[in-house]
């Protein structure tokens, strides 16, 4: 009996240890974010023109985006999921934030607002964005391809609507470069709505 125990105990420390020893091996997982433009960055509009107040509505994505790993393309109709390699927290909304933080300094206005509004008051412009495609191509590109559209706050009028298509190219295979590449995808599409939305007067 004395024996079977120490067999029993023995079985179950080798079988911890081994537990052990594949979580160890195992590689951490890794979360990125993207990053909104720099004040120097942006070359802001003048100071002297009165500030705009946006609305960003929250941004639509493909379903295949929707998710925490970082997706990439392989080929015409192939994608993979990164095991290791995430995004810290939801890719729209991440892209919402990003996209009013970019607006801000664009326009060098403090009065912008992602959904739901901090603020009650009407807004000057709300601006809608759905992405089309986010095409992450390990060395050699990333595609963005986004519908917007600028409306009006007091009446909804449609100030422009457009499908903006912007591409970056990438020096490597890593997913640092791959998500920093995206972040200026998104930037370019910022400046072309930036330049749609008229300042207000004094």
């Amino acid at each position: 009996m004395i024996n079977g125990h120490r067999l029993t105990r023995a079985v179950i420390f080798l079988a911890v240890a081994i537990g052990l020893a594949g979580c160890a091996s195992s590689p951490s997982a890794r979360f990125y974010t993207l990053t909104p433009l720099s004040a120097q960055q942006a070359k802001q509009a003048s100071p002297q023109a009165k500030p705009v107040s946006i609305s960003i509505a929250p941004v639509e994505l493909p379903d295949y985006l929707e998710r925490p790993q970082i997706v990439t393309r392989d080929g015409q109709n192939e994608i993979d999921l990164a095991e290791y390699d995430r995004w810290a927290g939801s890719l729209s909304d991440n892209i919402s934030a990003v996209l009013a933080e970019n607006l801000v300094q664009l326009l060098n206005s403090d009065r912008v607002y992602v959904y739901p509004r901090l603020r009650t008051e009407k807004a000057d412009y709300l601006v809608s964005m759905r992405i089309l495609r986010l095409d992450c191509m390990p060395g050699n590109q990333v595609l963005l391809k986004a519908q917007w559209s600028v409306a009006a706050g007091a009446d909804g009028k449609d100030v422009a609507t457009r499908i903006s298509t912007v591409s970056e190219r990438l020096t490597d295979k890593g997913y640092p470069t791959m998500v920093a590449a995206v972040g200026r995808t998104l930037e370019q599409v910022s400046r072309e709505i930036a330049r749609e939305i008229p300042a207000r007067q004094q």
